[in-house]
């Protein structure tokens, strides 16, 4: 709750800041953010501020929206470290872009902690409609244009089914409350229609919030148009917000229900990790092949949805989050410093990177390798629990997801054979002239640097000591 509060206070500070003074901006979004996230760790690893249960009937600060809602403050403070560089460009339109940043996480955090249909719309509506303005905040770009025109006509569309199905849920159980939803199902015997087809409206809606097929078409186009911070916020906090939504709807409101809707959601996650990862395979752009590593991700977040009910599944989905978030972070930040530089979104714009940049090539590796899953990195241990969680009720889906993790490889590894095997076109050029000056020079900025450096740290810290997030919750 004090987190929450201390967003939402810093998006109205950077607003009315920004102006007067636009190089306090990102001092200011970077010290809000600190400062909720240490609020955040008080209330989850100490006796806690211990205000805010008078709102219970709405929503509630527990160790489950605590700690997911560490994981997407920090994914954002990070996002905002990457800032100095990737919206360096912006002039009055600086200010609004931190605040609708952090509004937008202010509806992260409804979504991590509500116990009220009722919130948990709020939550979604808070989220998206500020990232509706900012994908397509550079008004000249096309793509851009159309990113946010599809995101936010798929998204109204979603957001009304959504609500179709709350409606139905409400119908049948007479209530918007989460615990009372399920007292009225019980164990599921006896439920009527209506109710089931809420459910499967719900399923959709949320589906369509963190683009699962076939609710994902949205994504590629819309991540590819968006800002390139815009698309990392998009592809974490919106990611680990979704999910942890998704999770805490059904583990308290749906449990009786599971014989029903597991069915749909089991489809829906092995359609998910198949067409997304068969799909990036034949992808030659970075953020077209991030977008469809993300679609292929909710596929396997999906498992700890399925796992509801079986010991470990909450704590394997908050690692699995903060694991995906920080390397896919560190990924962009990678990205946005070689390809805004070389003026190319492409794989080719990474040829040759580790003799020009070995820290960038370095960090791009290291996530590449977290994403697939390659052993010892906490990417691998992210799938390990999560695969394990869900593994006694779904054997069929994990070897599913095994396979996928599999195909995976050969496009992440797409990248670091660019960096490391293939010779970009300046070494080509210079080696057929002879005496020219290789001018392909790329630089690292301060804001870059520190943040990828602390997303490999935290990385690395995961990687050798998993159980000091496993055991938050």
């Amino acid at each position: 709750m004090t987190a929450l509060l201390i967003i939402f206070l810093t998006a109205l500070a950077v607003l009315f800041v920004g102006l007067k003074n636009r190089s306090w901006l990102q001092p200011i979004a970077l010290l809000g953010t600190l400062l909720a996230l240490g609020a955040t760790g008080y209330d989850l690893l100490g006796p806690g501020f211990g205000w805010g249960g008078e709102y219970a009937s709405m929503f509630r600060f527990m160790p489950f929206a605590y700690a997911f809602s560490g994981v997407a403050i920090l994914a954002t403070a990070l996002i905002i470290g990457l800032s100095g560089w990737g919206f360096r460009n912006l002039n009055s339109t600086l200010g609004d872009h931190y605040g609708l940043i952090l509004f937008s996480l202010c509806g992260a955090l409804i979504m991590f902690s509500y116990t009220n249909l009722t919130m948990l719309f709020l939550g979604i509506e808070i989220l998206s409609i500020p990232l509706y303005v900012l994908a397509g905040s550079r008004r000249d770009d096309p793509a851009g244009n159309e990113a946010a025109l599809k995101y936010f006509l798929m998204g109204a569309f979603a957001t009304g089914i959504l609500l179709f199905g709350m409606t139905l849920v409400y119908g049948s159980t007479a209530s918007f409350d989460l615990a009372s939803i399920s007292r009225a199902i019980g164990n599921g015997d006896h439920m009527p229609g209506m109710l089931k087809v809420g459910i499967l409206l719900m399923i959709m809606g949320l589906s369509f919030k963190v683009s699962a097929v076939p609710f994902h078409f949205w994504a590629p186009d819309v991540y590819q148009g968006s800002p390139n911070l815009i698309t990392a916020f998009m592809a974490t906090v919106v990611k680990t917000a979704g999910f942890a939504a998704f999770y805490r709807l059904f583990s308290i409101a749906f449990p009786g229900a599971e014989g029903f809707w597991s069915i749909p959601v089991a489809m829906i996650a092995a359609l998910t990790m198949t067409v997304a990862n068969v799909t990036a395979i034949f992808q030659t752009d970075f953020k077209r092949m991030m977008a469809y590593s993300s679609i292929s991700h909710a596929g396997y977040l999906l498992l700890a949805v399925l796992a509801i009910g079986t010991a470990g599944a909450d704590q394997a989905l908050l690692f699995y989050t903060l694991t995906y978030s920080l390397a896919t972070i560190c990924a962009f930040g990678a990205y946005i410093a070689v390809a805004e530089q070389r003026g190319n979104g492409s794989f080719s714009a990474f040829n040759g990177l580790s003799k020009k940049q070995p820290l960038l090539a370095a960090v791009l590796t290291l996530s590449m390798l977290s994403l697939a899953g390659i052993p010892p990195l906490a990417g691998f241990f992210g799938k390990y629990f999560l695969f394990t969680a869900a593994f006694a009720k779904y054997p069929w889906l994990i070897v599913l997801a095994v396979i996928n993790s599999a195909v995976s490889i050969y496009y992440y590894f797409k990248i670091i054979i660019a960096m490391y095997f293939v010779r970009s076109q300046a070494e080509d050029d210079s080696s057929n002239v002879a005496g020219e000056m290789n001018n392909d020079t790329l630089t690292i900025p301060v804001g870059v640097r520190w943040a990828v450096l602390i997303g490999l740290l935290l990385i690395a810290l995961l990687t050798l000591a998993p159980g000091i997030v496993y055991g938050l919750i």
